[in-house]
């Protein structure tokens, strides 16, 4: 069943809606009550990457959460857990993303990984990086559910399932991470590390609202009306890709999985369920994408010239230093604005993710005149 995709239609989030989608998806996948016990400790692993706001589109909806622990509390599970780790503080991520209520309301166990204990775990088949700081909660959880949002990724150009498992690295262990791989063909193969060492048990996509543009958290709201569900990540990942118009050859994470034989290739997944429309997400268009990248692996000494670094638009920015203080190499200066050393930026573009006020740009990136957004929820 590894091969298995369930796509099943869902409009809005309403909670009766959005649990009988789940509850249809994995009906088709079957097997869900051989998977989990009701002695279990379950872990729920959405996406929280910032403290914004469902409406945003950033975050696994708190909706999609709260039906999937609905539906374990009818099979009789007891020990819920919601864990992420995040930019900005867990804690607050917590409370902004609806966690904290819906855990309280459920009495379910909220799980803030970067303060609780590390385990360094060992995971000889990786390929970049065998040993892992993970959350102890990954470990210590009897099954892991991975829920992630359906999103375009400025640097990765799709996030999903595989990439959202890099939150199970705690803390600033995932900036020295990005400090230590250098370049961006070493990062996915630790994206693909993380995912075998961590090895989640279903994955549930909030596909219904996910988000176009400078994502992961500074896009565009946009419909795509799906959940999305699966016993694999790479599977899920190629659906995904595939439905709002990627071709997966250009999520180099996603090829690198499938080489490993992590997940089937693209031609053997199967998709059950509903009919639905692809819908083509807006993403930033890259001026130099593929000279940088054919720079960096064969000329590394020409790809000074030819790599993004981030630019900053002085009018959106609030000089908070929040760049500053999540660059992993220190390539960031707060002068009158943020200044970066093009020397030491490694163009990982943690700081254009963790910006709230979408001030911060790609350098190779080309602007787009006159695009009209789908509607948000």
């Amino acid at each position: 069943m590894d091969n298995v995709v369930a796509r099943v239609e869902c409009d809005d989030y309403d909670l009766e809606k959005v649990e009988n989608a789940i509850k249809s998806a994995l009906e088709m996948m079957g097997n869900i009550d051989n998977l989990i016990k009701k002695e279990n400790k379950v872990l729920l692993k959405p996406n929280l990457v910032s403290p914004l706001t469902p409406e945003k589109a950033a975050t696994t909806h708190p909706v999609v959460i709260e039906a999937m622990v609905r539906i374990l509390k009818d099979m009789g599970v007891t020990e819920i857990w919601i864990g992420d780790s995040g930019v900005h503080g867990t804690p607050k991520i917590f409370s902004t993303c609806g966690i904290n209520g819906l855990a309280e309301k459920y009495g379910c166990k909220v799980c803030d990984f970067d303060n609780y204990d590390i385990d360094e775990v060992f995971e000889e088949s990786n390929k970049y990086m065998k040993k892992l700081p993970l959350s102890k909660y990954i470990t210590e959880a009897d099954v892991i559910i991975n829920m992630p949002k359906l999103k375009i990724h400025h640097a990765e150009v799709y996030t999903g399932a595989i990439k959202n498992m890099y939150g199970s690295i705690v803390g600033k262990n995932k900036m020295q991470i990005h400090a230590k791989t250098q370049t961006k063909d070493n990062f996915q193969h630790v994206l693909v590390d993380v995912l075998n060492t961590t090895k989640p048990d279903i994955y549930i996509m909030d596909g219904i609202v996910g988000m176009e543009g400078n994502g992961p958290a500074n896009g565009k709201p946009i419909e795509t009306n799906m959940i999305l569900a699966s016993y694999n990540a790479v599977a899920m990942d190629i659906v995904g890709a595939k439905q709002i118009g990627i071709d997966i050859k250009e999520v180099g994470y996603i090829v690198k999985a499938i080489k490993r034989g992590l997940g089937p290739s693209s031609k053997d997944v199967k998709v059950v369920g509903d009919d639905i429309p692809v819908v083509v997400y807006d993403r930033p268009a890259v001026a130099l994408k593929v000279l940088g990248r054919i720079s960096q692996r064969l000329m590394p000494v020409f790809y000074y010239f030819f790599k993004p670094v981030p630019k900053f638009n002085e009018d959106s920015c609030t000089k908070c230093a929040i760049c500053k203080e999540i660059c992993p190499v220190n390539a960031i200066d707060m002068k009158k604005f943020p200044v970066v050393d093009k020397k030491l930026c490694i163009s990982c573009f943690c700081c254009q993710e963790a910006c709230f006020n979408d001030a911060i740009e790609r350098s190779d990136m080309k602007k787009k005149e006159g695009k009209t957004y789908k509607r948000g929820a």
